[in-house]
């Protein structure tokens, strides 16, 4: 099995807070998202271990990595071995998110069919850990106030200071909703069936992985990973950087969730409704 670990997961599902632990245990090193198409300079390792800017610098072999897929798995290959470059440690973990798996795709690939992406991790036994976020509406909730405030990180409170969190609700077009919630039902169905039944495919919840608002992941959770990789569960860093954009409840934080709500029951999605358990707890904050 690789000692590459491809970190899965849709966006607003809380990659940048598990990497952040995870990053910190002296086996396991963590890259940021590689498919941004506008790196930051701020973040660490985002430029640098930029797949675009890796493909800019071998411009002579662009046409045939993008008209050939083998060309492709070979060139992914190639990214990975110098994305190994920047550390010593054991693991490393490459962030990719569902809606940037196609940049490593052929020229031809069916309109709901996998990502060629898949094949490669399969072909070359890579580690998948899939973190799932399966309360879309939390997801879309979350991914809406990003899109219109494009703040796509807030950064936890020093402990001693008390976290603040400014939030208000807003309101939600029921029919994009809809929409989405079919789109990441079919991703999640793509991912488990392709994906599900890999030797290397570790699939955590979100919901699992962050029980309470404002404090670290589950040390069982971790545990878990840790097991899976076969390491200690030693994460020095428990407290990630990063915090939720979001502590109200549903109710409060949609304004017009009396008409989500109608939307939803007698669908596949009312379950959505029963808000994450994060978010049925009292907060402290």
């Amino acid at each position: 099995m690789s000692d590459v670990v491809v970190l899965l997961a849709r966006q607003r599902s809380g990659t940048n807070a598990l990497r952040d632990v995870l990053d910190s245990h002296q086996e396991v090193f963590c890259l940021p998202e590689v498919f941004q198409a506008e790196p930051s300079p701020k973040a660490r390792f985002e430029v640098e271990a930029n797949y675009f800017n890796f493909l800019d610098a071998r411009k002579d072999s662009l046409k045939r990595a993008l008209t050939s897929e083998d060309a492709q798995g070979e060139f992914f290959l190639e990214y990975l071995q110098f994305l190994g470059t920047f550390s010593e440690k054991r693991y490393m973990v490459v962030d990719i998110k569902y809606n940037s798996a196609h940049n490593v795709d052929g020229p031809w690939r069916d309109i709901g069919g996998a990502p060629s992406l898949f094949r490669f991790i399969k072909s070359n036994e890579m580690r998948v850990l899939n973190l799932t976020r399966l309360n879309y509406l939390r997801y879309y909730l979350s991914w809406i106030k990003t899109e219109r405030t494009r703040k796509y990180h807030l950064h936890a409170a020093n402990s001693d200071a008390p976290m603040k969190v400014e939030d208000e609700g807003i309101a939600i077009d029921l029919d994009d909703l809809l929409f989405r919630l079919e789109l990441c039902s079919s991703e999640d169905r793509l991912v488990r069936q392709v994906l599900g039944g890999h030797s290397g495919y570790l699939a955590i919840e979100y919901e699992e992985l962050f029980p309470r608002i404002g404090e670290p992941p589950s040390e069982e959770v971790l545990g878990r990973v840790a097991g899976w990789l076969g390491i200690d569960a030693e994460f020095p860093k428990s407290q990630p950087r990063y915090r939720k954009q979001s502590v109200l409840p549903l109710s409060e934080a949609i304004t017009n969730y009396d008409e989500v709500a109608e939307a939803l029951r007698g669908t596949e999605f009312e379950y959505v409704l029963d808000d994450e358990a994060p978010y049925r707890v009292p907060t402290g904050v």
